[in-house]
């Protein structure tokens, strides 16, 4: 059993817990759109993540 998420599986969690309306063709651009994201931040350094945490922080990014 492989147990290790991929940016695409966060992507449709992620959407799946967005209570905001969107179409089936928004739903594919944004999917690919955080998959994107998510395999940009999975690259990171444990480091560079807690940067990037302290950084959305500080702009008020929760």
């Amino acid at each position: 059993m492989d147990t290790e998420l991929t940016p695409t599986q966060l992507a449709v969690e992620f959407l799946r817990r967005d209570t905001n309306p969107i179409t089936p063709a928004q739903y594919l651009k944004r999917v690919k759109q955080l998959e994107l994201e998510f395999a940009d931040l999975m690259a990171l350094s444990a480091i560079e993540l807690k940067e990037e945490i302290d950084y959305a922080w500080h702009m008020g990014i929760h």
